[in-house]
């Protein structure tokens, strides 16, 4: 019965809604603010220029792929470096590791790099236990 009650509350939960996180590319050291995140699927990232000549790029295996900068690639925009006021919001729907970087600054998990760590946002009844 218990485990029936649970089920009925979180179907009657509302969904959670997705959030949007921001992370800016930086000049003087060279990196991202802040370099490591951990959202949600389904919520997004906005990435912003603040300042400098950059770009930013999903590494191999991303969990979600990407290369941004004047909006992204195959999304209406254009990914290559730029030195303007730059914004581009990138969907993050897959649990999973989005590794990134700016491809005039660093590389794949060097120098001018960051990590986005995408979580599972469903839970199950399942994973709950009845109190003794």
């Amino acid at each position: 019965m218990l485990r029936m009650s649970l089920l009925c509350l979180l179907l009657a939960t509302p969904a959670v809604q997705a959030a949007n996180h921001t992370v800016t590319a930086l000049s003087g050291p060279f990196r991202f603010e802040p370099a490591s995140l951990t959202v949600q699927a389904g919520d997004t990232v906005t990435f912003v220029n603040g300042g400098g000549f950059h770009n930013v790029v999903s590494d191999p295996g991303a969990v979600t792929t990407f290369r941004c900068a004047n909006g992204c690639d195959g999304a209406g925009g254009n990914g290559d470096l730029s030195n303007t006021s730059w914004s581009a919001v990138v969907t993050f729907p897959d649990a999973g590791t989005a590794g990134y970087h700016c491809e005039a600054h660093g590389g794949p998990g060097t120098g001018m790099a960051g990590t986005i760590t995408v979580i599972d946002d469903v839970l199950f009844a399942d994973d709950f236990e009845a109190p003794n």
